[in-house]
């Protein structure tokens, strides 16, 4: 019996054996933590791991604030998934290889829903073409409303669950950052140097 029978055996044998996984647990919800001020929550752990987080009354000032900003006002390859808000200059849908994206300096994407335990936003990553491009940028800037910021994670899978994820996606919370070298903290080593996060107001 060569490999490929020997693997496919083990296979055939592994289906003819299903084991019952338990059931979830009952979540009690009166249980779960939730905050007299969510936004306010969030936008303060937001800045506890490591990310900028601005309260705007308007998305139309998102391009205000990253005036502001060194970085983005010198950022020679931008590409913006909010152009109502902030213009860009790079489209993602023209490259089919992500490695052409290794000198994109800004990304701006609208964020599904935040958490405010956590500071988490949940990203669908259909609208980017290359999900890579969320760690190939040099910054990050993330728009979301606050109404769509809930209190925990629990309720953050349940609107998961309800349909809101079309595609793949992913929670970011905050710059890349790792502390192996000496234990040692340090910002932006292996993926966006910072985050930028707006909370809008207006729906």
């Amino acid at each position: 019996m060569n490999s490929h029978d020997s693997r496919q055996a083990i296979l055939d044998r592994i289906r003819t054996h299903q084991v019952e996984g338990p059931s979830l647990p009952n979540i009690d919800h009166e249980a779960l933590v939730r905050y007299p001020d969510p936004v306010a929550h969030f936008c303060q752990t937001v800045q506890s791991v490591g990310a900028t987080c601005h309260r705007v009354s308007s998305p139309f000032q998102v391009n205000e604030v990253l005036l502001d900003l060194a970085p983005f006002r010198d950022a020679r390859r931008v590409a913006s998934l909010c152009p109502d808000w902030v213009t860009g200059n790079t489209d993602l849908r023209m490259y089919d290889d992500p490695h052409y994206l290794k000198g994109l300096d800004w990304l701006i994407v609208r964020g599904e829903f935040g958490v405010a335990e956590n500071g988490a936003i949940w990203i669908d990553t259909m609208p980017l073409h290359h999900r890579a491009s969320l760690f190939i940028t040099q910054y990050l800037a993330i728009v979301v409303r606050e109404q769509d910021i809930l209190h925990q994670m629990h309720a953050a899978y349940e609107r998961i669950g309800q349909g809101i994820r079309r595609s793949f996606g992913l929670f970011v919370s905050g710059p890349s950052k790792t502390a192996d070298i000496e234990q040692s903290l340090v910002i932006g080593a292996h993926g966006c140097r910072t985050l930028n996060v707006f909370v809008v107001e207006e729906t």
